[in-house]
């Protein structure tokens, strides 16, 4: 019975996360979860007013109040990989239920199992501290899929960007060679193809292209997509040659990468201090000291 509690916000949170799962998509299901975006979207300005039932302007009234929690969830779970109209409400769906029944399971454990025998106070603050553990759990487990997420773009930027100085210098333009770098990339680094895909489709759509190249910022925190955004737009407001931006922005990204790799080979020494303190240096004393004791004890 007791197994049957536990396992009860497990099957919930694992019921929620599949339903905002990271799913793979196609150039054609980007196209279409774009545009469905971009048609039929919300808008979580409050001033934006239309005719609706009573239960409708009820529910108007509660999201735009929640407006500005709504973007900062809805940002995290585009940076989670997490898209769709309805996913912010099941993250605040799961999270609701993540709470209710783990700390509900904890109570029915600690209150009808005869094992436990715990004062009322610490049967409070337990229930407490699992319902909200429950409660922060989904968040922390996307801000886990964004930190992940955002290490395997990382890593696929410089070749991208290789691909993509190749692509303009061949003669291409902005929107067929994203076209033709995400799909060689795909099968290497698929997030970054989705994410260069979903950018191709918002520029071709998208009246603003100043708003496409923030919504990649959006989605993606990282550095070097900023400097990319803000290369292409500037590129393309100021008739920049792009061969000669892409050119400029590889080379400030392999000196980083170069960079980087020299602070952790710099690191390298001190972090394995620890490691030599606690393995090496016992063995090596049991090497030079081992036959000096078994001698003095022998005699």
């Amino acid at each position: 019975m007791e197994f049957l509690f536990f396992s009860l916000p497990i099957i919930s949170l694992a019921l929620g996360l599949f339903f905002l799962r990271d799913k793979p998509l196609d150039a054609t299901r980007i196209k279409s979860v774009v545009l469905g975006e971009l048609v039929t979207g919300k808008n979580p300005n409050p001033k934006v007013k239309s005719k609706a039932s009573l239960a409708n302007s009820f529910y108007r009234k509660i999201r735009d109040q929640n407006a500005e929690s709504s973007l900062k969830i809805q940002k995290l779970l585009l940076k989670a990989g997490v898209r769709g109209e309805n996913a912010v409400e099941i993250f605040r769906v799961t999270r609701l239920a993540s709470a209710f029944l783990l700390g509900g399971g904890i109570w029915i454990a600690l209150t009808f199992a005869e094992k436990f025998d715990v004062t009322q106070p610490l049967k409070t603050f337990v229930i407490l501290a699992a319902g909200a553990f429950g409660f922060y759990l989904p968040t922390i487990l996307m801000i886990n899929n964004a930190i992940k997420r955002r290490d395997e773009i990382r890593a696929g930027i410089p070749d991208m960007l290789d691909l993509m100085v190749i692509c303009i210098q061949g003669g291409l333009s902005l929107e067929p060679a994203l076209t033709r770098v995400s799909k060689e990339i795909r099968e290497s680094y698929k997030i970054l193809s989705e994410e260069m895909t979903t950018l191709n489709v918002e520029l071709s759509y998208l009246g603003d292209r100043f708003k496409a190249y923030q919504n990649l910022q959006d989605r993606i925190d990282l550095p070097e997509i900023k400097s990319l955004a803000s290369m292409m737009y500037q590129s393309e407001k100021l008739g920049t040659p792009l061969a000669v931006a892409f050119n400029t922005l590889t080379d400030e990204t392999r000196k980083e990468r170069m960079s980087i790799a020299e602070r952790k080979a710099g690191s390298l020494s001190s972090k394995l201090t620890v490691p030599m303190i606690l393995f090496f240096v016992p063995a090596m004393f049991v090497v030079i000291l081992g036959p000096v004791i078994i001698q003095i004890t022998s005699m």
